[in-house]
């Protein structure tokens, strides 16, 4: 499959869609023994599932991209943890992020891309969360926001920035008050950077979805030309969905 330097590619999977044991077990096959040992510290099977899932998403997603097998990929983790390939035909650049029923990976070539879905469904206090880890402006904005509304903006300031940290690869670190948001609407999506963070604003590109309902994603990444993203429903080894382009 190609991909194009001006193109992300989003795979997204429904972890309820795979549950065929024989399909899990191929999962299982392409793994390595890291991945297998963090595997069996789970306690869970719906948290075994999904990591499965997960692995195998990233495995196939790459595979796509370059003549290397699924099984044949090798990672390594730069900075707070981030999963990097450690050797690539292509200058893939890669992140993924989980959540409830799907699991997402996000694909380009050369530049940064981070990725963040939630579920929103989850019993939590947005505007408790959101004084505690939310900019001055962000906050207001929120509590500015129609009641009704609260809650999804909350998911939209929310992963926005977990997208942003996952692109730059550093993390909580970075003080989630330290850059804001300002959303004119879902295509007009600005940042700007206390004089915490050493980045340069008009650099970043940022994107919000809604892959099902009850969930919220964004997409981040530091190029300053025009980019097209385009949108895939997969199961890993088995099944894919036509593209869309948002």
């Amino acid at each position: 499959m190609r991909l194009e330097h001006d193109h992300i590619h989003l795979w997204l999977a429904r972890c309820s869609e795979i549950d065929d044991p024989q399909l899990l077990a191929r999962y299982r096959s392409l793994m390595n023994a890291e991945e297998l040992a963090r595997l069996e510290r789970y306690r869970f099977e719906r948290d075994r599932q999904r990591h499965l899932v997960t692995r195998a998403l990233v495995r196939t997603c790459l595979s796509r991209y370059a003549a290397v097998p699924p099984h044949g990929w090798q990672f390594t983790t730069g900075v707070q943890d981030k999963p990097e390939l450690r050797v690539a035909p292509l200058p893939l650049r890669f992140n993924i992020s989980h959540s409830g029923d799907f699991v997402v990976c996000a694909v380009a070539l050369e530049f940064d891309v981070g990725v963040d879905i939630e579920h929103m469904e989850r019993a939590n206090d947005v505007l408790a969360i959101a004084r505690h880890f939310f900019s001055a402006a962000e906050l207001a904005a929120l509590q500015a926001a129609p009641a009704a509304r609260q809650r999804d903006r909350f998911f939209d300031y929310w992963t926005l920035k977990e997208a942003y940290m996952k692109a730059r690869g550093e993390g909580i670190a970075l003080g989630l008050g330290n850059f804001s948001f300002h959303l004119a609407d879902e295509r007009e999506i600005a940042v700007e950077f206390s004089a915490a963070i050493d980045d340069h604003a008009p650099a970043w590109r940022f994107r919000l979805f809604d892959p099902a309902p009850g969930y919220r994603m964004a997409l981040a990444w530091k190029r300053a030309a025009a980019t097209t993203v385009y949108q895939f429903h997969t199961i890993p080894l088995l099944a894919d969905a036509p593209q869309s382009a948002p």
